[in-house]
């Protein structure tokens, strides 16, 4: 087979667009890098660069600590070009993402501008309406209250509480089902066991007793403690984590019905024992 021989013409034509098409490259990567340039340059305009943030909606949550959270996020750059602080490429997702995670107390926010220079925080706070407070009661009376966390209406621990002393908030007392030693943004029990739980505990209230606290053990016992006068006998409520929750409620609602019931009930509340609805059908109760 014969070579067929390429003539001068045509070798000039390929050099020369080998020669364009270097040209052309080199004339794009120079666009390019100048573009990225001015684009760098500009991410950091004083005109277009979030310098202000605006929080409302918080009331127990401290204002400086989320924005100091805010402005670690808004440093530094992409890529080591473009600043991050820029008003149409700041990092919405991250600060939100982490302020849900560093501030349990939050529950709902909004990450917004207002206007080029302005970043809009807008929280709504987790309302406690319980305690978590560990596993046991402090045997020494006065480190009852130290300890505790909020809980929502959910069983969600979300907050350190401070010290409360007195029943002014409902306790809870058990182990994590997860076994975790910190407690907070842990579920301290299933959604609905808490919420199963709850409206046990509210209608023991509405029977006419004061619940202050509640303990579960490991082997799922369960005492609903009572408020009592005497500070060496708190009667308790006792049922087991397998009882049908409605179920007993109802046995008990059914013997506080009963006069005799009732009565013995109100008269000695001061040397009540307990209440025991763990067996089936029956409410069982023992005085001093």
């Amino acid at each position: 087979m014969k070579d067929i021989p390429t003539s001068p013409r045509i070798i000039e034509i390929r050099r020369k667009r080998r020669v364009r098409a270097i040209r052309l490259f080199i004339l794009f990567f120079i666009l390019f890098i100048s573009l990225i340039g001015a684009l760098s340059y500009f991410s950091k305009d004083k005109h277009v660069v979030i310098n202000k943030i605006v929080i409302t909606g918080t009331h127990i949550i401290d204002n400086d600590n989320i924005e100091k959270r805010i402005r670690t996020d808004l440093s530094g750059k992409y890529f080591y070009l473009f600043s991050r602080a820029n008003s149409f490429i700041y990092p919405h997702k991250q600060i939100y993402k982490d302020l849900i995670k560093d501030f349990p107390r939050i529950e709902s926010l909004s990450v917004s501008r207002d206007g080029l220079k302005t970043l809009k925080i807008d929280i709504t706070e987790r309302v406690g309406y319980f305690l978590y407070c560990g596993t046991n009661i402090p045997e020494n009376k006065e480190d009852v209250g130290e300890n505790c966390y909020f809980i929502n209406n959910d069983g969600l621990i979300f907050d350190k509480a401070p010290y409360f002393s007195g029943n002014i908030y409902f306790k809870y007392y058990m182990s994590l089902e997860d076994g975790s030693v910190n407690p907070l943004g842990q579920q301290m029990t299933s959604v609905d066991r808490f919420h199963a739980l709850q409206r046990f505990v509210d209608g023991v209230s509405s029977l006419g007793f004061n619940p202050t606290h509640m303990v579960v053990t490991s082997d799922g016992a369960h005492s609903l403690y009572l408020e009592s006068e005497k500070s060496d006998n708190v009667p308790k409520i006792i049922f087991k984590s397998e009882n049908d929750l409605v179920t007993i409620l109802d046995n008990l609602s059914l013997a506080m019905k009963k006069p005799e019931f009732a009565s013995e009930v109100n008269s000695k509340y001061n040397t009540l024992l307990y209440i025991d609805l763990r067996f089936k059908n029956k409410v069982l109760y023992k005085f001093q």
